[in-house]
């Protein structure tokens, strides 16, 4: 077993974890909702704006996941992750200030996106890496009953925000606040009294940091696997937070409630995914070929959005894109767990962070042009079709394709 496995009972520490997962979900759940709206629907942004607004929250993923990732092997995961969410109260606090003394400006926005993204950075490899320690056996089950309890979470958070313009404002910020709050002391709990004395704490920030990405480098299944989840970050993710909202203003003409439907579908679809998983499945033996197949399905997904369905017929749509958006977040995730050594793990999650959430800004930003260049549903068209491409490519070039499940010696590491 590994040294830093947690002392207290594997099955109250998983519980203690999940309830975490969920606290801050709700949280995110809200965020998802609330920041874009607060963009479109508020102070009324062009695609540009919006799109360098998405980019100004995500691109901290860019510049500081790594970092991240070294900090959350070298430090006590549960007091890190307590400290973190605890910092979350700065930007959310700034924005509830600004919005009751009615200053609220596309600038503050700027600046509120890009501090709660920096938290974030440093929040999510921790988090990743705390699953491995509460959980050290049957990662992909483990994998998807977090992430179904994360995407129900954020599925009733997206429901709260979509009651934003019956509801005060200010409020649900101050359930934003607690619930993050909650949630840094339920990850605390999770490992128990794990020692700060057995985290490791060696060589310099820049080397550790390096040491991830040349792990992730030297492995060809990390790499191709890594390449394809860029693919989904910067033609998918960064695409979906910018388009979405646009979709709802210019295309549909509806206003939040509309938009928080379109999230919550996306959700439910996330979470039909992660049950069936659950229920159903167990595990995939060629966990590489069913991710390279939800590429393709989620291309030609896009592409069915940029013909302008009718409404019952988008959210329908968009309910499959989430299906197969949440089985490939399943595998990239359970798959980078089973990949990696155990004393590298939280590094080489913020690789996989990296390589998803730092694509996708630049994504954003792109994909804002484009809608301001061409239209919204032509934009969604163009890279529904570039992603179709992209896993017609990777299916023909890479070895995911014939990938059979995880190298049992990554898991054996854990204990080195």
């Amino acid at each position: 077993m590994s040294p830093q496995a947690p002392t207290n009972s594997p099955t109250g520490s998983f519980r203690a974890y999940l309830q975490g997962v969920g606290s801050s979900s709700m949280a995110q759940g809200l965020q998802i909702v609330l920041f874009p709206w607060l963009l479109v629907g508020v102070l009324g942004e062009t695609p540009e704006r919006v799109g360098l607004g998405q980019m100004a929250l995500m691109l901290p993923q860019l510049l500081f996941v790594l970092w991240g990732g070294v900090l959350s092997d070298n430090r006590h995961p549960g007091r890190h992750l307590l400290r973190l969410y605890l910092l979350y109260n700065l930007p959310c606090l700034m924005l509830l200030a600004a919005l009751v003394t009615g200053h609220l400006t596309y600038g503050l926005m700027l600046v509120f996106g890009f501090v709660f993204g920096t938290i974030t950075a440093f929040v999510q490899p921790a988090r990743e890496s705390l699953l491995s320690r509460v959980v050290d056996t049957q990662l992909q089950q483990a994998v998807a009953r977090a992430s179904f309890v994360q995407f129900t979470a954020q599925s009733i958070g997206i429901v709260l925000a979509g009651y934003l313009e019956q509801v005060s404002l200010p409020l649900l910020l101050l359930v934003q606040l607690l619930l993050l709050s909650v949630s840094g002391w339920f990850l605390h709990r999770s490992l128990g009294t794990l020692s700060e004395a057995k985290c490791r704490h060696s060589g310099s920030t820049w080397q550790e940091m390096k040491s991830g990405l040349q792990l992730v480098r030297q492995d060809p299944r990390l790499l191709q696997l890594m390449m394809i989840v860029a693919a989904t970050g910067f033609l998918g993710f960064g695409m979906y937070l910018v388009a979405m909202p646009l979709l709802t203003r210019e295309v549909y003409h509806q206003g939040a409630a509309f938009f928080a439907w379109i999230q919550f579908s996306f959700m439910f679809g996330v979470i039909l995914s992660n049950l069936v998983i659950i229920r159903l499945v167990g595990r995939f033996a060629k966990p590489g070929r069913i991710l390279l197949v939800s590429l393709m399905v989620r291309g030609f997904f896009l592409v069915v959005i940029s013909l302008h369905p009718p409404q019952w017929l988008l959210f329908l749509t968009i309910v499959l894109w989430g299906g197969a958006s949440g089985l490939a977040m399943m595998l990239g995730r359970s798959m980078t767990h089973e990949e990696s050594p155990q004393a590298y793990r939280a590094r080489v999650v913020s690789v996989y962070q990296l390589a998803l959430f730092g694509s996708a800004p630049i994504g954003a930003w792109l994909s804002g042009q484009a809608i301001a260049a061409f239209g919204v549903l032509p934009a969604i068209g163009v890279l529904g079709l570039l992603t179709v491409v992209a896993a017609i490519v990777a299916m023909l070039f890479s070895d995911l394709w014939k990938q059979q499940g995880p190298k049992r010696t990554s898991l054996s590491s854990a204990s080195e």
